[in-house]
């Protein structure tokens, strides 16, 4: 009789992930997905506005001093690389998610 039982077992853990196993599998590449869109979207914001802000570089003196001073600052952020501390911390939070 438990011989029964214990091939009974044997084949329901060979079946595979449960519903709720593949439902949370997808939930968690749906989550992926949005970030990785969003982080697209980021870039894609930043590789349009990169070119109008060296425009405003190269016709500097038909624009005032301090938007001029703002694009470069924003030109530096965008060319500057992120701490090594921030890119630590983006794939410690990366592994936590799939976790």
């Amino acid at each position: 009789m438990e011989d029964k039982k214990l091939k009974v077992e044997n084949s329901e853990e060979k079946k595979g992930p449960s519903y709720d196993d593949l439902k949370n599998y997808c939930n968690q590449l749906l989550m992926q997905r949005n970030q990785l869109a969003e982080k697209l979207n980021q870039i894609t914001n930043v590789l349009n506005k990169l070119p109008w802000l060296f425009k405003v570089l190269e016709y500097s003196k038909m624009f005032n001093e301090t938007f001029v001073g703002e694009c470069i600052n924003e030109i530096e952020l965008m060319l500057t690389p992120p701490e090594q501390s921030d890119v630590n911390n983006a794939k410690a939070n990366n592994v936590e998610s799939k976790d």
